[in-house]
Order: structure tokens, then sequence, then C-alpha cells
């Protein structure tokens, strides 16, 4: 009498080799789409990023003797510009890098000018031509007036100001600050829990 065969109820080899292989596909998509960056690094980037362009556009203005700017407004900033010959501030055009940059869409940036303890030995606290120019153009006109809130002057002066750039991605909210007296260097705090 013959003995009916017996099969096995496990997997074969080349039945292994195919879900390790699938596994390791979908293992690998998953790694090249998460960002390795952690959130203080991500606040550390973009603090960096505006200190070496501030410190691009002060020592182009003191190279080429042209007043520059920096227009910031709490999801962003441009830097900008002065054309005597338009007797208007313009953004800058290059390198593209200085036009408008939109911050991370759960961070601020919240731009301190005044009470500074520094502030008052400052020559640009004497100069009004900011508020001569914003009387000028009180006009009809309903285009927006683009103004610098920093100047950057040819001298190699800067209005003084603290910039607290946070991120508000969850709850405690990090802080990094960016502080300019004068001229650069600007100074940069690390990446905290508690505002500076």
């Amino acid at each position: 009498m013959k003995q009916p065969q017996q099969h096995s109820q496990g997997f074969t080899l080349l039945e292994i080799i195919l879900v390790i292989l699938l596994l390791g596909l979908l293992v690998s998509a998953v790694v090249v789409n998460f960002s390795w960056d952690s959130r203080d690094d991500k606040l550390e980037q973009e603090a960096r990023r505006f200190q070496q362009l501030f410190h691009y556009a002060a020592e182009t203005a003191l190279m080429r003797q042209q007043e520059w700017g920096v227009q910031i407004k709490p999801n962003g900033y441009q830097f900008l510009v002065y054309r005597p010959d338009e007797d208007s501030w313009q953004p800058a055009d290059s390198p593209a890098s200085l036009g408008w940059h939109d911050v991370a869409s759960h961070q601020r940036l919240k731009l301190e000018l005044e009470g500074l303890p520094w502030q008052e030995d400052s020559m640009l606290g004497a100069l009004n031509w900011q508020n001569e120019r914003l009387e000028h153009l009180e006009t009809d006109d309903e285009e927006e007036t683009v103004l610098p809130h920093i100047f950057i002057l040819s001298s190699g002066e800067i209005t003084p100001f603290e910039l607290l750039l946070q991120d508000e991605s969850q709850r405690p909210f990090w802080y990094v600050q960016l502080r300019g007296e004068f001229s650069i260097p600007l100074k940069r705090s690390t990446v905290e829990s508690t505002p500076p």
C-alpha cells in the first residue's frame, strides 16, 4: 500500500525572500520621506540663514556704498535696497535668496526695535528720514509702500534690533534670538524653551 505524501505547512525560501524584499522597499520609502532634522535643528537653520544673509547685505552695502534694509513680518522677511534715482526702496533682486522668504508655517518672527538698552548710543536714533519718508508718502495711493524695519547703512552701521524666531509646532514653544548692536556680526542665542 502507498503511503499518502505529506505536504509541509511552512513557507518556501522563495516566499520568504520576496516578503523580505517587499519589507525592505517599504522601509526605504518611509526613510526617504522622513525628515531627520529635529525641531531645534530647523529653528537653528532658519536663524543661521537670516544671520548669513544679513551679513552678506551689510558687506555689500559697505562695498557698494548703498543703503540696504530688511522688511520683517511675522511670517517672513525680505531685503531691500534704496534706489536714489527712484527715491524708493526696492526688493533686492540678486541673489534670489535676498528676496521674500517665508518661514515655516509653525514658525513666527517677532521684531523689537524700541526700548533696547544700547539703542540710545546709535546714530540711527537721531535720524528722522524714515518718519519724513512716511509723512511724504501719506497720499491717496492705495499701493503698499515698501519700507525697511531695519536699516543697513553704507557706513557699516545697522539699526539696533532684537529678532525672536519662535517655533510653535508644539508646547513648549522654542526660541532663538538674533541681536544687532550697531554693526555686524549679529549675535545669536542657542535654541531654548524659554524666551531670551
